[in-house]
């Protein structure tokens, strides 16, 4: 199975199951769906192709069951550190993005409690709302329900904000979940302390919900009216204990990452006899003055990171090394692996990401081989066991040839090797091409998946993207193939039919260029507004000077957008597709018209990104060249030839100083 498919499967199967698990009714064990999280997420962090599927999210969609109620802020999930290695460039990357010279800063360190994100809002010192993470964005409202959960106080007793929310998790210890279990037959009994959680948490009926010896743990806080209510996490700490609220008793505050990781490793050697599920320890910087200037990612917080217990390893045999490849030609080598059990799971294969890896590694067909599940993810392999080795273990032979038979090639500065062949000459880039065409970010062609479309290539029915639009000529055909009929043609060609009337965005983003994801696709298409304009300025001379002013989109994505459209059967393709299909005009009205700002230069202040961030806050477009549309340049030090443009163009220009006076 090709990488694509594999992550759209996973992806598919998360999202249906966080649907199962947050109503309750889990068709997996909680280790079996971490172990598939993890693998999506180690397959999302190797792929950065994927990320344009990556819709997945936090939680799932609040239940129409209850009052839907949007976050304050959004309630984040964490990123995973692995070793102390990963967590030293964590907490590196957040210097320098503060530009901070300072290197004794101060941790905190408790424990990830496994159980359920609950907000709780308090306005003048008295409870008034409970709200369940949901997706991150928009929660459900269970005020009624969290009423008598041990640890959860109606009152603030000590506290000088008007407004606060408090946030943490709601549990079970786990002798309290044996007794509720104990309580229900079999067959339906919950599959472990977190499920029960959020079970008992979201019942329609609050009595049943203050019938169960649910507890909470706070590990932090949302919106809040006074910021010096605490000023560090251990005053945020104190606050809770004051205010009635429990603690795990094991939260400890260092100066140093490696007396930090001691703790942890201390922990996990016990963390089977403390009396709740912990699926890994917290790490945050103290200082909350910080953790503000820090903000946040689209997913992750900057200041916090996730320190996950070891990994687990096995050895197995190579069976045999296979190829896929991707629809931009990427060929990724893939290790079939006799089936081995590890940490309750079977794993059978390995993506090994590119030749080098292989070489690197001196991995043969038939060798054994040490797999190794770090922090539970995907499986890899770490090491060959030369031990076992013997003579007929021949090294891989590095293809010269795509599985189409055309010439493999290397580009400079990538670690993956590519297809030579344009995509309409390797049968297996073309279908690949064919799939992200007909995919829902793109035209959304409902019932025309994989294994359809390979049919009809095969029936010489569809050979590119605009021959999926001719597929009603070919009714007599279809309809005499297995599992269809009448109908399910007529399924198709509605669908096909809908995919008709979309935006210039998703028709982008269908092309299925390298380096033009969701988010470049809406860039160029918020800049062109309409296909008529947008087909003029495709066959004009000035359409890098065009693409070059619109602000974020990079130079890689530019010249693959130029060189895709410089190709003549792409050119003639693509606009045969915009006659057929209608493009919905985007209105003034839609477009954001903030002005740019663009920074060249070292700054001594700040780090790039650090200004980037304040300027974004304050309504900024972040531009990524100098032309006449830009409005404002920061320099710094050494500063080259986009300040001499700037001041031909004659745009305003800034210093640091004068940029710092701009935003306060």
């Amino acid at each position: 199975m090709k990488i694509e498919d594999k992550f759209l499967k996973l992806r598919n199967k998360l999202k249906h199951l966080n649907k199962q698990y947050y109503n309750s009714k889990p068709s997996i064990d909680d280790s079996d769906y971490d172990d598939l999280k993890k693998q999506y997420d180690f397959l999302l962090s190797k792929n950065p192709r994927l990320k344009q599927f990556d819709n997945i999210g936090v939680g799932t969609k609040p239940s129409s069951k209850f009052e839907k109620f949007r976050h304050f802020e959004p309630m984040l999930s964490l990123s995973n550190s692995f070793s102390l290695e990963d967590t030293n460039d964590f907490f590196d990357k957040a210097k320098n993005f503060l530009k901070s010279k300072n290197t004794n800063h101060k941790f905190n360190v408790d424990c990830k409690i496994d159980g359920v994100s609950l907000s709780l809002i308090y306005k003048n010192k008295n409870l008034i709302k409970a709200i369940t993470r949901g997706d991150g964005l928009v929660g459900e409202e269970i005020t009624e329900n969290v009423i008598g959960i041990k640890g959860i106080p109606k009152i603030l007793n000590y506290c000088k904000s008007d407004f606060i929310e408090i946030r943490g998790e709601v549990f079970f210890l786990r002798a309290d979940f044996e007794k509720l279990n104990n309580q229900f037959e079999k067959k339906n009994q919950f599959s472990n302390p977190r499920n029960a959680a959020s079970g008992s948490l979201r019942q329609l009926d609050s009595k049943i919900t203050k019938d169960r010896p649910l507890r909470f743990i706070p590990h932090g806080y949302g919106k809040i009216s006074y910021e010096k209510e605490f000023l560090n996490f251990e005053e945020f700490l104190s606050f809770c204990r004051k205010n009635n609220f429990d603690q795990t008793g094991l939260s400890k505050s260092y100066d140093n990452l490696q007396n930090l990781y001691n703790y942890i490793h201390e922990i996990e050697k016990k963390r089977f006899s403390i009396n709740f599920d912990i699926d890994g320890m917290v790490i945050k910087l103290s200082d909350l003055k910080l953790q503000r200037m820090l903000g946040n990612t689209n997913k992750f917080p900057r200041w916090a990171i996730a320190a996950k217990f070891n990994s687990q390893e096995a050895l197995t045999q190579v069976e045999k090394i296979e190829l896929q490849i991707g629809r931009t030609g990427a060929i990724t080598p893939v290790a079939r692996l006799k089936p081995i059990n590890i940490g309750g799971v079977i794993v059978s294969n390995a993506t090994l990401h590119n030749f080098d890896e292989i070489i690197r590694k001196d991995i043969r067909i038939n060798d054994f081989v040490w797999v190794k599940r770090a922090g539970d993810v995907i499986p890899y392999v770490s090491k060959v066991d030369k031990q076992k080795r013997n003579k007929s273990h021949k090294k891989f032979i590095i293809p010269k040839k795509c599985l189409c038979g055309s010439k493999i090639i290397k580009i400079k500065d990538e670690a993956v090797q590519r297809c030579s062949a344009e995509k309409n000459k390797c049968k297996y880039q073309n279908l690949e091409v064919l799939k992200h065409f007909v995919s829902k970010k793109a035209m959304n062609i409902d019932g025309l998946g994989e294994k359809l479309i390979e049919k009809f290539i095969n029936l010489k029915l569809i050979s590119n993207k605009l021959d999926i639009y001719k597929l009603e000529n070919h009714k007599d055909k279809i309809i005499k193939l297995d599992g269809f009929g009448e109908k399910s043609f007529l399924n198709l060609i509605n669908s096909i039919n809908d995919s008709k009337f979309t935006t210039l965005s998703r028709y982008l983003f269908s092309l299925g260029l390298r380096y033009l994801g969701e988010n470049n696709s809406e860039l160029i298409s918020l800049y062109f507004k309409d296909k008529t304009r947008f087909k003029n300025f495709i066959q004009s001379k000035k359409l890098r000077e065009q693409l070059e002013n619109i602000d974020g989109l990079g130079e890689k994505a530019i010249n693959s957008f130029i060189n895709y459209f410089s190709n003549k059967n792409n050119l003639e393709e693509s606009f045969a597709i915009l006659d057929v299909i209608e493009i919905k005009e985007i209105e003034n009205n839609e477009i954001i018209l903030n002005k740019s700002i663009l920074f060249t230069g070292t700054l001594q202040e700040m780090s790039r990104d650090r200004a980037k961030e304040l300027a974004k806050r304050k309504g900024y477009k972040i531009a990524s060249n100098v032309s006449k549309n830009l409005d404002i340049l920061v320099y710094g030090e050494k500063s080259g030839s986009k300040l001499k443009k700037a001041k031909d163009l004659r745009i305003n220009i800034l210093s640091e100083k004068d940029f710092l006076n701009l935003i306060n």
